[in-house]
């Protein structure tokens, strides 16, 4: 992991540019179900990324 963070931000991100990392968290009894169901998967993913991409 630290090896990827290493290449991302030395080749990757261009400099002077601010990064921010979102992570999602779930119950696993959530992350059982949509490990087995794609599409509701994909309508948690779409309402995450709205969310996140509303801003404060």
């Amino acid at each position: 992991m630290a090896d990827t963070s290493a290449r991302l931000v030395d080749d990757t991100f261009p400099e002077n540019v601010p990064v921010r990392q979102w992570v999602l968290s779930l119950p696993m009894q959530i992350r059982y179900r949509l490990a087995h169901d794609g599409r509701l998967l994909s309508d948690v993913l779409r309402i995450f990324l709205r969310v996140v991409g509303a801003g404060p």
